[in-house]
């Protein structure tokens, strides 16, 4: 029955919701620090995810959940990576002392860290998640694209430093071209700028 419940369209959306208002307080801590007491708010969302991750540990048992034969095994890494920055948190909060430098800058990074959780919003979403499998399919074919235009313009600079970048000094436009085109990474730099947002007059 708790497998059930917890593979229910009911208990999804409930974790969804769970997450949005999460976002809306770390939104509202954010802009009025003081308005409340947010750490206690936030100790409560920790408890409640930490409870979801730990029902689903014992209905599907912890082995299974990180076997990387389960399809949702990523996701699952990825929930306890953000359970134990939570705990992290929470930890450093009740035996450290926030004011020295070090455990400061940890304990502000850690915080800092806390916003991925609401990336956990993406998996009970179908069209979020799409969008986001979209993003990064996008973001490969722009890696590729960005690369052939580095090649691109390194053979075309290695053309405009022995042309345009060696002319004599009696040349009325000596000076100029050699400031632009004087080695290749000036040249790479110069046809990326005409390539991006040319001002052709000053040519």
């Amino acid at each position: 029955p708790m497998q059930l419940i917890i593979e229910s369209n009911s208990f999804q959306v409930a974790t969804a919701l769970l997450i949005v208002c999460n976002a809306l307080v770390m939104g509202l801590e954010t802009d009025f620090p003081t308005l409340c007491a947010w750490e206690t708010v936030e100790n409560v969302f920790l408890a409640i995810f930490l409870v979801e991750f730990l029902l689903k540990c014992f209905c599907q048992g912890l082995l299974p959940l990180m076997s990387f034969s389960n399809p949702e095994v990523a996701w699952n890494m990825f929930d306890v990576f953000v359970l134990t920055l939570g705990i992290s948190d929470l930890g450093m909060s009740k035996l450290c002392d926030k004011s020295s430098g070090s455990v400061a800058t940890i304990f502000r990074v850690i915080r800092l860290l806390r916003i991925v959780r609401l990336f956990r919003l993406v998996r009970f979403l179908k069209q979020l998640y799409l969008l986001a499998f979209g993003l990064v399919e996008a973001v490969q074919a722009m890696f590729w694209v960005s690369l052939l235009m580095v090649v691109i313009l390194y053979v075309c600079s290695i053309g405009m430093v022995r042309t345009c970048g060696s002319l004599p000094d009696t040349d009325p436009h000596a000076e100029f071209l050699h400031s632009q085109f004087a080695d290749i990474r000036t040249s790479m730099l110069t046809l990326f700028v005409l390539m991006s947002s040319p001002n052709l007059p000053k040519y």
